[in-house]
C-alpha cells in the first residue's frame, strides 16, 4: 500500500507541473518573449511613434520593448553584434548588413524618398543651371551624396567636375538654419528639414524634388525606398508570426501618423524623436509608406542597383538575395 500511495502522490505531483505545460491536455505552454525593437531619431522614427508609445503586446505573452537611438552609425553597431530583435535602417545599409553582417532580413519599406534642392537663388530653373555654382549638402558618402550626384548625371552634369559639392555642414539642422540665414545659397536637404525652410524664410524655395526627379528619369510610377524594418535571422526562423504580428501593428501605425499627424506630433515630440512643432507639419511630405517585402523588391533592386554602381561597398558589394525579402506565411 505504501508503494501505491507515494505512485498516486507522484503522479498528482507530475499532473500539477504538467498543468502549466497543458490545459486540458491540449494547450502549449505560453512562453513569455521580449521582442527588442529600436527607432532612430528624425523622420525614420515617424511611422512607428504609436507603436512606440504603446509598445503593443504583440501575441499573446509576447511583449515589445522599444529604444530611440541617436544615429544610424549606433543603430548599425546594435544590428551588427545582433542585439536588435527588430531595426530601422536605410535601405542601403539594410543590404549591406545583410550581406556583409548578420542577416538581418527586410520586412518592409516603411519610408519614401524625402529629399529635395533647395535655393534662395532665383535664376536656378533647370539642373543645367546648377553648372558652376556651390550646393551644399549632408550625408557624405550615404543617400543624399549618392542619389544627388546620380540625378546630376543623368541631367548631364558631372558631379565632381562641373559644381562645387560642399558637405562641410554635416548636420541637417545646422544646414537648415544656414540655408534661412542666407549664409548658404543652395543646398540638398531632407525632410522635416525641407518644410522648415520654407516656413521660415520667404526668399527659400524648392528647386527640386528628387523624389520626382527620379520618377521621371527612372520612368517609374514610384520614388525610391529610403527607410526599412529589418529583423533578426532568428526571429524570422524561430517565430515568423511574431514578425507578422509586429509588421501588422506597424502598418497600423503608419496610417495612423498620416491620418493623426497633430496627435503623433504630439508622441513624436514626447519620445524625444524630434520637437511637435517641426514634426507635425513636415508628416504629410515625409513619404511615410508601407510596403511589405516581396511587394517592395522591385523597388529595391532598382534603387540598390544605382547604388551599386556608384559605389559597391554601400550595398556590400552585391544585391541580396531572394532570401533578404520576408515572406508571410
Amino acid at each position: 500500500m505504501r508503494n501505491t500511495g507515494k505512485k498516486i502522490i507522484l503522479a498528482f505531483v507530475l499532473m500539477s507541473l504538467s498543468g502549466g505545460l497543458f490545459a486540458g491536455g491540449t494547450q502549449e505552454i505560453v512562453r513569455e518573449r521580449q521582442v527588442k525593437a529600436a527607432a532612430l531619431k528624425g523622420p525614420s522614427g515617424f511611422g512607428i511613434i504609436k507603436m512606440l508609445d504603446e509598445s503593443p503586446e504583440l501575441l499573446e505573452g509576447v511583449s515589445t520593448e522599444f529604444s530611440v537611438l541617436p544615429t544610424p552609425p549606433e543603430m548599425v553597431a546594435r544590428v551588427a553584434s545582433a542585439e536588435l530583435d527588430v531595426a530601422l535602417l536605410p535601405s542601403n545599409m539594410a543590404a549591406k548588413l545583410y550581406s556583409e553582417g548578420p542577416g538581418y532580413k527586410l520586412g518592409a519599406v516603411v519610408g519614401m524618398g524625402v529629399l529635395s534642392v533647395l535655393s534662395r537663388d532665383e535664376e536656378i530653373r533647370d539642373w543645367s543651371d546648377l553648372a558652376g555654382r556651390k550646393i551644399n549638402s549632408i550625408g557624405k558618402g550615404a543617400t543624399p551624396d549618392y542619389l544627388f550626384a546620380y540625378l546630376l548625371q543623368r541631367n548631364g552634369l558631372d558631379p565632381e567636375k562641373d559644381l562645387q559639392r560642399d558637405f562641410s555642414i554635416s548636420n541637417a539642422a545646422q544646414l537648415t538654419q544656414a540655408l534661412i540665414s542666407g549664409k548658404v545659397e543652395t543646398a540638398v536637404l531632407p525632410q522635416p528639414f525641407v518644410t522648415m525652410a520654407l516656413a521660415k524664410s520667404p526668399d527659400v524655395r524648392e528647386v527640386f524634388d528628387l523624389q520626382e526627379t527620379w520618377k521621371k528619369v527612372q520612368g517609374s510610377a514610384e520614388t525610391y525606398p529610403i527607410t526599412v524594418v529589418v529583423f533578426k535571422p532568428s526571429l524570422v526562423e524561430e517565430r515568423p508570426d511574431i514578425v507578422e504580428a509586429f509588421l501588422e501593428e506597424y502598418e497600423g501605425s503608419i496610417a495612423w501618423v498620416n491620418a493623426n499627424p497633430a496627435r503623433a506630433a504630439e508622441l513624436i515630440e514626447k519620445h524625444d524623436v524630434l520637437p511637435a512643432a517641426m514634426a507635425e507639419p513636415a508628416i504629410p511630405h515625409c513619404n511615410l509608406r508601407f510596403i511589405p517585402a516581396v511587394e517592395a523588391k522591385g523597388l529595391m533592386e532598382e534603387y540598390l542597383s544605382v547604388l551599386l554602381d556608384f559605389n559597391p561597398a554601400a550595398v556590400g558589394g552585391r544585391l541580396p538575395d531572394e532570401h533578404f525579402y520576408f515572406q508571410s506565411r
